[in-house]
């Protein structure tokens, strides 16, 4: 057989691996039964032994991170570039299948803003991340889902439209191979076409996102919930993007939080607040949160618009009441119920983590009410 046959059998094979890997190897993936009906839920087998490992495994990595007589942090987002006040303005006369729970008629709620980055080992800004915005609404009538704030409406995005592990087995099973210091375990364990590489994907694309302005990117929920009897999505963009700031040559470890404070002491700032409704059950699934809700197809909706007025917000004080406000999805009324396996592990994992950060920092909960100043 010579050498140019070899050759061309070689690479038809690689060629034929790779073809295989795009297609087997591109999830993870969830099943979606094909009679799942809009915004309907349903639950893995074992769901709630998943749920259960996850919260005693965050619980164990904060344990050891932040021994007892140290101040506990977040298991994830704990490097805040501030707290900052804003309002929540709902537009007036939004459709019927829109005018749900907060968004039920004009109103004007005040917010405290948390922006974020996304590693539980804090990185220099420059360096690639997660950034996060979470909105708490105050003020908001109605009951809630949790007993533990009674007027309050959380909102959290991150600047990334999909997560890459869309159900709680995955998410498990790659939170427990980044605790453990081999996250390619995760993507590529196994045969080739056991690869995640669509999870590999979406990493490499979130963390290559370049920011340098926190005010002047989207961001986006990426887990589904209710909006009265349907399921939808959250977006968040500038009213008008600027760009006036870049990321800079020789750049601070917290560079992010320099600019956020000096655009806040010279203007006010708008974003629109966007519901994505979900069309089609099987290609805008509620179980998988690593599947992108496409946008032409469902085109997002502005419902509220948020101010952010010019402010100073980077004092001790104001930096240790943002450290002891707790967010969660599950912060809500019924009305805008977290959707999704994701969200549902959510529900414990957040708590109980919110309860032992307290607990070790020695602090009493107090719901905000948005007439704080410091």
């Amino acid at each position: 057989m010579n050498k140019t046959r070899v050759t061309v059998i070689i690479l038809f094979i690689i060629s034929g691996l790779i073809v295989a890997i795009g297609i087997v190897g591109g999830g993870p993936t969830v099943k979606i039964p094909a009679d799942t009906k809009p915004g309907a839920e349903y639950s893995q087998p074992n769901e709630a032994e998943i749920t259960a490992q996850t919260k005693e495994m965050l619980l164990s990595v904060l344990k050891e991170k932040y021994p007892a007589g140290t101040s506990a942090r977040r298991d994830a987002h704990p490097l805040a570039h501030g707290c900052v006040r804003a309002s929540f303005q709902v537009l007036p006369d939004l459709p019927a299948n829109l005018a749900k729970g907060v968004f039920y008629k004009e109103r004007s709620y005040p917010v405290w803003m948390r922006l974020s980055n996304g590693s539980a080992d804090p990185k220099k800004d420059a360096d690639g991340d997660v950034r996060g915005m979470a909105l708490k609404l105050m003020g908001v009538p109605g009951p809630k889902l949790l007993p533990d704030e009674i007027y309050t409406q959380d909102f959290l995005l991150i600047n990334y439209p999909v997560m890459p592990a869309g159900s709680p087995d995955e998410y498990l099973a790659l939170f427990d191979a980044a605790i453990h210091k081999r996250p390619m375990s995760y993507f590529f364990g196994g045969m080739p076409w056991n690869w995640k590489l669509g999870a590999f994907q979406k990493v490499l694309e979130l963390r290559g996102q370049k920011v340098a302005d926190l005010l002047d990117i989207d961001y986006f929920s990426t887990t589904p919930y209710r909006l009265g009897e349907q399921a939808v999505k959250y977006k968040l963009s500038p009213c008008q993007k600027k760009g006036e700031y870049q990321i800079p040559a020789d750049p601070t470890d917290r560079f992010l939080r320099d600019n956020l404070q000096d655009r806040l002491s010279k203007e006010s700032v708008c974003m629109d607040f966007y519901v994505q409704l979900q069309k089609d059950p099987i290609a805008m699934p509620v179980e998988d949160a690593a599947v992108r809700w496409d946008e032409k197809v469902s085109v997002p909706i502005k419902v509220a618009r948020i101010e952010i007025p010019q402010q100073e917000f980077n004092s001790e004080k104001q930096n240790q009441f943002c450290e002891q406000l707790s967010y969660t999805p599950w912060h809500s009324l019924k009305e805008h119920q977290p959707l999704g396996g994701i969200n549902r592990v959510r529900k414990a994992v957040y708590s109980a983590i919110a309860a032992h950060r307290f607990e070790q920092n020695g602090v009493t909960p107090a719901e905000p009410f948005g007439s704080e100043r410091f």
